[in-house]
């Protein structure tokens, strides 16, 4: 039987782009010096509270899906355990990735939109966050280990499908324009098949009065808490 050689372990591998869908626009990448133990991923969905009429407790209604965020640390290692991919030391390599994740990028007036890829695993976003702990060092002060911990936060282009579903959230059902004709106990009618929330109704609105609306005015009406 053939000897082959062992495989070569999949380095994460992280890039920076000019471009905000991360596939154009490379300004840069460093690979993982050793692969790190973990990495956490976390996702967040954004509520707003809703006034109701007659209820007493709040309702909690959808906007959108936050972005999600990205945690790992990287373990950087100058005792000649791994190689550094290609920093001569644990400050270059330091230097080398915070010149890519965090620091801000003249040609484009901002930090770069970061692509994370270690094996199947996918990650767009960008840098909250870089903190570089060292704990050892060589006699004269210069730093042999260091782990970067990095932050991230998804980010994608404007159409977002968070976006999209901000824009089919049910409380937009709520959202009326006042036609010619139209008063505020009559629309409230229309609602809620009753006018008598017409002043809560403007209250929510913020009118000095019943009668301070005008074609074209959009106007919110609150879910009836029953």
């Amino acid at each position: 039987m053939p000897n082959f050689p062992p495989a070569q372990p999949i380095k994460l591998l992280i890039q920076g782009y000019s471009d905000p869908n991360a596939v154009s626009g490379l300004m840069g990448s460093v690979t993982a010096a050793i692969n790190p133990e973990s990495y956490s991923l976390s996702y967040n969905i954004a509520y707003k509270q809703a006034e109701t009429l007659g209820g007493a407790a709040p309702t909690e209604i959808f906007t959108r899906m936050d972005s999600g965020d990205f945690e790992l640390e990287l373990l950087a290692d100058g005792t000649g355990v791994t190689q550094l991919s290609g920093a001569a030391n644990v400050d270059e390599y330091v230097k080398s990735v915070k010149n890519l994740v965090y620091n801000y990028q003249g040609t484009v007036h901002r930090p770069n939109y970061l692509r994370i890829t270690w094996g199947k695993t996918v990650f767009t976003g960008v840098c909250k966050n870089i903190t570089v702990k060292y704990t050892l060092f060589n006699p004269d002060g210069s730093a042999l280990r260091a782990l970067i911990k990095l932050s991230l936060s998804e980010s994608v282009p404007l159409t977002t499908q968070g976006q999209q579903a901000q824009k089919s959230s049910p409380d937009l059902t709520h959202m009326r324009t006042v036609k010619a004709g139209d008063t505020l106990p009559l629309m409230t009618h229309r609602i809620y098949g009753e006018p008598f929330h017409y002043m809560e109704v403007a209250r929510v609105n913020g009118l000095n009065s019943i009668h301070d609306i005008k074609p074209g005015d959009e106007l919110y009406f609150p879910p009836l808490k029953r």
